[in-house]
């Protein structure tokens, strides 16, 4: 007996005090904007001085019990951090009104990471986590600086940094898509002002949130702003874009991404890393994948390496880390392993110009752009799938395709169109997309771009376009890694329609696309 209790008390000494401490779940209360309240769950370990790692969420209405105790509490609070999960303003057992991203739900956001850092169980530092909409929240709060002190860094993780690039593209209203339709989820503003913000608390002790989810509060203007047919970037937009604020992010982040996100587009992680020129430092983790969580097995050693440096100050290498990590794409499918780069775009490119042009057999692209101008009429009826059965029937659109590649050509970021296009009227759109097409035939969609014609030369108001006048126009692609192999074509279709992927305009444009100066410009790396 006393031989094995001595070998019980030996074992129990190499077992880590975080890990002996007992566990607990508690809840509090966060005064913040307007006289609401933020309800928070904190689980971690008693007699332990913790960082916090946060999630700021409007989704814990779809789950009920403990919300800490998801992937990453059971993870991390042994290990002597306290995970925190809380219901944004306006939903849950938050009282106040849902903003949709506003300044009232970022000061909630500020108010909240600074009231966890004061508690006396904590060690003063809070870094916020999450995906999609829980991702957005980080970003909202780092876009506030100095005002947060609490805050020592964030993982957005497929998150919006610019509300109107999650509604509108260059004044196109995104819709659905025809490639991942789970993808979509709930739409803002629609499901939250008339969903999420209109479910009652879970909590029978939240009387004012059970009160203010009768009031309307700001949904009119949400839905006015977020399905208008002219989006002008106004003040309304402008309060929501995190990514201008870039210069004030004073905290470290690791931003995660899908190539492959049809919900919150791939290009809402990308340019907020590149944007992100002040932060300590950055890192961005690149996956070939829809909406959703990058791979565990290559990205919880980089997770854990970003909360030891950032929250329990330890040098743990992750300053020595690649800058980026990236997995690629080809016609085939998505890569096996992940790339490093020291840089997005990766360091060393450059843009390879390819010219558009017709000749006997159809749409070129090249370095000549020779021939002659080509023209298409809008029916209302287009989409990607139809041209990429049949790239040469230019039945409502047109197409423009390389010779066989004589080398693989990686396309390292987002292209961009430069045209000069004739319309027959004042307003309608443009919205190529980008193939890899075999030597079988086999188009596969690279990427895709949308415009607004009245939005041609900027968002800030819709203007109308020149009817019958040659006029210059500029359509920026969704980012991407992707390599088209030797032997494979690049295409281009330019339509205007694509109905399974944005609100179309009414039918009846005609445009007609000069060549030689319209050309196609590839980020090649």
């Amino acid at each position: 007996m006393r031989r094995s209790l001595l070998l019980s008390l030996a074992l129990l000494l190499l077992v880590p005090a975080a890990a002996r401490a007992e566990t607990i779940t508690e809840s509090y209360r966060v005064p913040t904007v307007g006289g609401a309240q933020v309800y928070v769950e904190v689980t971690r370990q008693a007699g332990v001085q913790s960082p916090v790692i946060l999630t700021y969420s409007p989704y814990n209405v779809l789950g009920e019990g403990q919300e800490t105790q998801d992937k990453y509490g059971d993870r991390y609070v042994p290990r002597g951090y306290a995970r925190a999960v809380a219901d944004v303003i306006g939903t849950r057992n938050s009282s106040g009104c849902w903003d949709y991203g506003g300044a009232a739900e970022q000061q909630s956001g500020v108010d909240l990471v600074n009231f966890l850092s004061r508690q006396s169980w904590s060690n003063g530092k809070v870094a916020m986590i999450g995906g999609s909409y829980d991702g957005t929240t980080a970003n909202m709060v780092a876009a506030r600086g100095a005002d947060v002190p609490g805050l020592a860094g964030i993982v957005p993780i497929a998150a919006i940094s610019r509300w109107y690039g999650y509604a509108y593209s260059h004044g196109v209203r995104y819709s659905g898509n025809s490639q991942r339709p789970t993808d979509e989820g709930v739409d803002t503003p629609l499901a939250f002002d008339f969903g999420f913000g209109r479910t009652p608390p879970t909590d029978p002790s939240a009387i004012d949130a059970a009160r203010d989810r009768i009031r309307p509060c700001d949904a009119v203007r949400h839905t006015l702003e977020g399905y208008n047919r002219t989006p002008d970037y106004d003040a309304f937009w402008r309060e929501r874009d995190y990514r201008k604020d870039a210069a004030r992010f004073a905290v470290p982040a690791l931003i995660a991404h899908g190539w492959q996100d049809y919900n919150v587009k791939q290009e809402e992680g990308v340019e907020l890393f590149k944007a992100l020129d002040g932060s300590p430092f950055k890192k961005l983790f690149m996956y070939q994948a829809g909406h959703g969580s990058p791979p565990d097995a290559a990205f919880l050693p980089v997770l854990d390496a970003f909360f030891e440096r950032t929250l329990m100050g330890r040098d743990s290498g992750i300053e020595a880390m690649p800058a980026v990590m990236t997995q690629g794409r080809t016609h085939a499918g998505n890569d096996a392993g992940f790339r490093a780069e020291t840089a997005w775009p990766p360091a060393g490119a450059s843009d390879l110009t390819l010219r558009l042009g017709r000749s006997a057999t159809g749409g070129t692209l090249d370095g000549a752009g020779a021939g002659p101008s080509a023209s298409y009429t809008d029916r209302l009826t287009g989409s990607e799938e139809v041209p990429q059965r049949a790239l040469g029937a230019e039945t409502q659109w047109l197409t423009y395709q390389t010779a066989p590649l004589a080398a693989d050509v990686r396309i390292a970021d987002a292209p961009r169109l430069v045209a000069t296009v004739t319309a027959n009227r004042s307003f309608g759109q443009l919205v190529p997309t980008l193939f890899d097409v075999d030597p079988a035939g086999s188009a596969v969609p690279i990427s895709r771009g949308f415009l607004n014609l009245r939005y041609r030369d900027g968002l800030a108001r819709a203007e109308a376009m020149p009817v019958g006048e040659p006029t210059p126009v500029r359509v920026t692609f969704k980012n991407q890694d992707w390599t088209v192999k030797a032997g494979h074509r690049i295409a281009l279709v330019l339509e205007s329609s694509n109905s399974a992927w944005a609100v179309p305009d009414l039918p009846g444009l005609s445009l007609e696309v000069a060549s030689r100066s319209s050309r196609l410009m590839l980020p090649v790396g």
